[in-house]
C-alpha cells in the first residue's frame, strides 16, 4: 500500500506494473486536464456480474481497452459480458465534483460506480429478447469520498458484429467534462447549420446558373448533414433520446454510401474527360446495392460488409486524388483550389476510417471543424471550376439534360 501512496505523487497516470486492474491517477493530475481510462480492465465474458461479485475470484481475466471482443477474446461478437477497473486518487482531486464520460459502445451498457448505477444505454441483457440496443455518448457526474474509485461496465451486443468498447472512458472534473461536452454539441450545431446553408447556396448557384454540380455538391452537403447528425457524437439520439436504433444505424450507413456517390459524381461532372461513365455507373451500382442490402437486411448482417465499403471508398479517394493531379499537371483551368480540396477530403476521410478502425479516439471538434472547412473550400473550388470550364482546353457548362454549354 505504501508503493501505491508514493505512486500517487508521480505525474505520470498509470497503472500497476503487474497483471492487475488498478489506474493509478497522480496528485493534482485531473485538475489539470481530463484522463483516458487505457489499459488493462478485468473482463468476464458472458457473464453479468455485481459489484460484490468480485470478490476473492480466482477466474480473472484480463482486456485492453479500448478494444473489440473479437480481437482480444477470439469469440463471437454477439455476447455479453462486464468489464471492472479500481482507480486510486489522492485526496485533492476527491476534493471536487468529478465525471465519467461514456463512449457509445457496441451495443447497449450500465454503467455502475462504487456499486451503484449512475447510467445506462439501452438495456443490458443476455438474450436478445432481453435487450434493447442504443448508441448515446453521455457524461455522468458524482461526487468521490474514497481514495478507490470502482468502475463497472456491463455491455450486451445482440444486434451489431462488433461488441466492445472501442474508445476510453475518460475521467475528470465535473467542469472540465462539463466544458468539453458543451464545445461538442456546439461544434455540432455549427457543423449541421453550415452544412445545411452551404447546401442552400448550392441551390441558389443552379438557379442562378443552371450547372448540375452545384445541385450535386448542394445533395453532398445534405447527405453529410445526415450522415453527421447520425454518427459520431450521434446527434439526433442528444435531441431524440427514444429514436429506434435500428433507424439510426440505418441512416448512418446509407448517408455513408449517399455521401461518396454524390461525391464522386461531382468530381465526374468537373472532371468529365477523365472520369469514365463506365466508372461512374460501377460506382453508382455498388451504392445502390449497399443501400438496398442495408434497408432489407439486419444490422448484424450488413454491418459486416463495412469493411468492404470502406475499402471501395478508400479506392475513390485515391482515384480522386490521381484525377485532380492529372489534370493539374496538364495545366487545366480552375484546378489549384480542387487539388486543395480534394486532398483535404482525403485527409478527413482516412482520419475518420483510421478512427473507425480502432487506430486512435475520433475527436469531435476536430471532425466537425476539419470537415465544415472542406466544405467550405468545396464550394469555392467548384465555383471556380465551373467558370474556367469553358476554356479551350475543356469542356463547358454540364447541365441537367447532360450537354455542355459554352460559359462565357
Amino acid at each position: 500500500m505504501a508503493s501505491l501512496l508514493l505512486s500517487i505523487k508521480d505525474e505520470t497516470p498509470r497503472q500497476t506494473s503487474n497483471q492487475e486492474a488498478l489506474f493509478i491517477v497522480p496528485q493534482g493530475q485531473l485538475s489539470k486536464q481530463p484522463i483516458d481510462l487505457k489499459g488493462i480492465w478485468e473482463f468476464y465474458p458472458n457473464e453479468l456480474t455485481e459489484s460484490n461479485g468480485f470478490l476473492d475470484r480466482s477466474n480473472q481475466t484480463f482486456v485492453v481497452v479500448p478494444s473489440w471482443w473479437a480481437e482480444e477474446e477470439g469469440k463471437s461478437s454477439v455476447q455479453y459480458g462486464t468489464y471492472r477497473l479500481k482507480v486510486l486518487m489522492a485526496s485533492s482531486d476527491r476534493q471536487q465534483s468529478l465525471a465519467l464520460k461514456m463512449p457509445d459502445v457496441y451495443c447497449a451498457y450500465e454503467l455502475w460506480l462504487n456499486g451503484e448505477l449512475i447510467g445506462q444505454n439501452g438495456i443490458v441483457g443476455r438474450a436478445k429478447e432481453t435487450s434493447k440496443p442504443q448508441w448515446k455518448p453521455d457524461t455522468y457526474f458524482f461526487e468521490q469520498n474514497k481514495d478507490t474509485l470502482e468502475i463497472v461496465v456491463k455491455l450486451s451486443n445482440f444486434y451489431h458484429y462488433r461488441t466492445g468498447i472501442n474508445n476510453p472512458l475518460v475521467l475528470g472534473t465535473a467542469e472540465q467534462l462539463k466544458q468539453n461536452q458543451h464545445r461538442t454539441e456546439v461544434s455540432n450545431v455549427i457543423l449541421l447549420s453550415g452544412l445545411t446553408v452551404l447546401g442552400l447556396i448550392g441551390i441558389v448557384l443552379y438557379f442562378m446558373r443552371s450547372s448540375i454540380q452545384y445541385v450535386l455538391y448542394s445533395l453532398l452537403c445534405f447527405s453529410w448533414v445526415v450522415r453527421a447528425a447520425f454518427s459520431n457524437h450521434y446527434q439526433i439520439v442528444q435531441w431524440f433520446e427514444n429514436i429506434n436504433w435500428h433507424f439510426v444505424v440505418r441512416t448512418e450507413y446509407i448517408s455513408l454510401y449517399l455521401s461518396t456517390l454524390f461525391g464522386s459524381l461531382l468530381v465526374g461532372s468537373l472532371f468529365p474527360k477523365e472520369v469514365s461513365k463506365v466508372f461512374r455507373i460501377i460506382y453508382i451500382i455498388a451504392c445502390f446495392s449497399f443501400t438496398v442490402f442495408t434497408l432489407v437486411f439486419s444490422p448484424m448482417l450488413f454491418t459486416t460488409y463495412i469493411q468492404l465499403y470502406l475499402g471501395l471508398s478508400s479506392i475513390l479517394l485515391l482515384s480522386i486524388i490521381v484525377i485532380v493531379a492529372r489534370a493539374y499537371s496538364e495545366s487545366r483551368e480552375g484546378v489549384t483550389l480542387i487539388l486543395a480540396a480534394a486532398a483535404l477530403a482525403v485527409a478527413m476521410f482516412g482520419y475518420v476510417i483510421m478512427a473507425y478502425q480502432g487506430l486512435f479516439s475520433l475527436n469531435d471538434m476536430f471532425f466537425n471543424i476539419g470537415f465544415l472547412l472542406m466544405f467550405i473550400l468545396t464550394l469555392m473550388a467548384v465555383s471556380e471550376r465551373i467558370q474556367k470550364m469553358g476554356s479551350d482546353r475543356d469542356y463547358g457548362k454540364m447541365t441537367f439534360d447532360g450537354t455542355m454549354t459554352k460559359v462565357r
